[in-house]
């Protein structure tokens, strides 16, 4: 019997017919899982049912490229220690926390539909926190929602994002190369599918740029440009937005106090988080993903197959 948390019916349904799940068979996948991770020399990983369970998910049980996700997941966390630093949770997260940038809403679009995102852009104060800061932050929300979120690993994750008021400076700091290595974890790292991305609030500068991006995007329905607050709400539905946008999911206040609570209650898995990783020196094959000389994960030479639903995100929009 696996321990892992019962789906709400919506969100089952959705593993059933979009992820291939198939509730009898969900122990076994995950003691095969973990018994690959236990078999290789080179790599210390979580290997708890819910933690597995999500990759799987992610992957929609094709066994092996959860092993390249895993292996890639700390591949990753353990070269790219210039934007990843130590694992602990310290001031600077908390601050980024508190400063009013990020928010997980409590209502996905609809029981069995993807997390929301909210992102207000000109929140960011480039005298106290960089790019990598930033970066950091996403990190640790992203892993404790591995953990805790099933809509967000089933259904996906829906990103809205206020351009008003950006700070050109933090635009300033995302060189090709940072943007690369943030985009190769979002991209072939976290369990997520991003099934969108609204942005409003957006100059007039930056809406001619990002409707260039979209003409050349491949899945440009997938990126929606909203020259008002309206044309926001009409799209994602008023319910969905959190108070400060007119909406009844939640305050930005709310969503705040809430992450303070899961960082706080993550801190000791953070913690034991430094123990994990991989010592190439102990890898017998090719590394499919980057090497702890390199510093930075490239592209993998065999990489995991795209996100399911999608394999466009923000990054690589804004890196374009």
């Amino acid at each position: 019997m696996s321990q892992i948390r019962p789906l709400a019916p919506e969100l089952a349904a959705v593993a059933r017919t979009e992820l291939n799940e198939v509730e009898t068979d969900i122990a076994s996948k995950i003691i095969e899982l973990r018994r690959w991770i236990e078999e290789q020399p080179y790599l210390t990983a979580r290997t708890d049912d819910q933690f597995l369970v999500g990759f799987l998910r992610f992957c929609k049980y094709n066994m092996d490229d959860a092993k390249k996700r895993i292996d890639y997941y700390y591949t990753y966390k353990t070269t790219a220690g210039d934007l990843l630093k130590s694992r602990r949770i310290d001031d600077k997260v908390f601050g980024i926390c508190r400063a009013g940038i990020f928010a997980t809403l409590p209502k996905p679009v609809g029981p069995g539909g993807p997390r929301i995102h909210f992102t207000r852009m000109g929140q960011i104060d480039t005298s106290l926190y960089t790019a990598k800061d930033i970066f950091r932050f996403i990190m640790f929300r992203s892993e404790i929602e591995a953990n805790t979120d099933d809509n967000w690993i089933i259904s996906g994750v829906l990103e809205i994002i206020d351009f008003s008021k950006i700070p050109y400076a933090l635009l300033r700091q995302f060189e090709a190369n940072l943007f690369k290595k943030m985009a190769a974890f979002l991209e072939y790292g976290v369990p997520t599918n991003l099934v969108g991305t609204h942005i409003v609030n957006a100059s007039m500068d930056a809406q001619i740029i990002l409707n260039l991006v979209r003409l050349v995007m491949k899945q440009r329905e997938l990126l929606h440009i909203h020259s008002t607050l309206e044309s926001l709400q009409k799209a994602i539905g008023k319910e969905y937005l959190p108070v400060e946008y007119g909406g009844n999911n939640g305050t930005y206040e709310e969503a705040m106090a809430n992450f303070e609570q899961q960082l706080n209650d993550f801190s000791n898995y953070f913690d034991e988080d430094e123990k994990y990783g991989v010592d190439e020196t102990l890898r017998q094959i090719e590394p499919t993903v980057g090497t702890a000389a390199n510093k930075t994960p490239p592209t993998p030479v065999s990489p995991p197959s795209p996100k399911c639903k999608s394999s466009f995100n923000i990054w690589n929009l804004l890196s374009s």
